[in-house]
């Protein structure tokens, strides 16, 4: 508690504006879900259709329809977004998944590391943070998220196509 403080008194001498910038980063917290060469499939919903894509090779497969030739450098930015979320805030202390629209989550992403599966629910988006409530299967807390998850997760297929025609 003395620590607490120290801290609180070298902060009060700070002006309010450094004090605002200070507690954005403050509680910043950085999740790693997964590391991208280990993701063998992935899957997430756009308008309340799910779509599931494998690894296959150097490659991936849209499990929807195998048949669209991916666009490599789109899809493999996907499952990088496993390595590194950057989380504004940690929410620890919560009464209900309701209060941030887990329990109906607008989008669930699953991802897939050989027999370990990992779900990722977003939640509600926070107007005056901008910044989306998520939820990670394992992790009792709550995350204030950017919206780079949602974002991502949100492209249909037929805009990861490649468009390269000649082959």
């Amino acid at each position: 508690a003395l620590h607490r403080c120290i801290l609180a008194a070298t902060q009060y001498a700070k002006s309010q504006k450094q004090k605002e910038k200070d507690s954005e980063t403050q509680g910043q917290v950085s999740l790693s879900i997964a590391k991208t060469d280990d993701v063998d499939a992935f899957s997430y919903i756009v308008d309340g259709t799910t779509y599931s894509y494998t690894k296959s090779g150097d490659g991936w497969t849209c499990d929807n329809d195998a048949s669209l030739k991916l666009d490599a450098d789109q899809i493999t930015t996907l499952p990088d977004k496993f390595e590194e979320v950057t989380a504004a805030e940690a929410i620890t202390d919560y009464d209900s998944l309701s209060d941030y629209g887990l329990d109906q989550p607008q989008n669930t992403i699953t991802v897939t590391c050989g027999d370990e599966t990992t779900t990722i629910d977003i939640g509600d988006y926070n107007e005056m943070l901008s910044e989306y409530y998520i939820k990670v299967s394992g992790d009792e807390n709550v995350y204030l998220a950017d919206s780079t998850l949602k974002d991502a997760f949100s492209k249909t297929p037929d805009t990861l196509e490649s468009s390269d025609t000649e082959n």
